[in-house]
């Protein structure tokens, strides 16, 4: 379950951002390469928290409580001023910057050995959703709420980092 409950906080910065976006094409390839991402850096991420676990036995628990209390604060005190929002980029470069946040998390989730599989299928099914959901309603989302909606997931995130820490 924490697992679903974590995808969702880390695929929610993809409607932030995605809902700013202005593109007229493309919109398809951009969720598609989104879910992708979504999918590959958590690999990566469970496979480095699998080898950190074993280095770090003793402190992973505090270590991924750590690294996720860092991406929650991150998240709450991230500026919307967003450079890659100015310039026209190619889809990859985008999903890229929006997925790569999925790497650290599954670091810790990896180093707390949670089902990896589970998070991976949900990260990368959540992401295409929101991606195509923000890339429908883009115009119609206010700044107010995107901004509340990343602080409440980097809130989440950091509860979930400090609970981690405790445990």
């Amino acid at each position: 379950m924490v697992e679903l409950i974590a995808a969702c906080i880390t695929t929610i910065d993809v409607i932030v951002i995605y809902s700013l976006l202005q593109l007229r094409k493309g919109r398809l390839m951009l969720a598609l390469w989104t879910a992708v991402l979504n999918m590959a850096f958590p690999f990566m991420g469970f496979f480095m928290g699998h080898l950190t676990l074993n280095l770090f036995s003793v402190w992973s628990n505090l270590l991924s409580g750590v690294l996720l209390a860092l991406i929650g604060i991150q998240m709450i005190l991230q500026n919307d001023d967003n450079e890659l929002l100015k310039r026209q980029l190619h889809p990859f470069f985008i999903a890229l910057a929006v997925s790569l946040d999925t790497f650290s998390v599954s670091v810790s989730f990896g180093m707390l050995q949670l089902n990896k599989l589970l998070f991976i299928i949900a990260s990368g099914s959540l992401s295409f959703f929101f991606a195509s959901l923000a890339l429908l309603i883009r115009g119609n989302f206010g700044t107010r709420y995107r901004n509340i909606l990343r602080k409440l997931a980097g809130a989440a995130l950091l509860i979930m980092g400090i609970l981690s820490c405790i445990r």
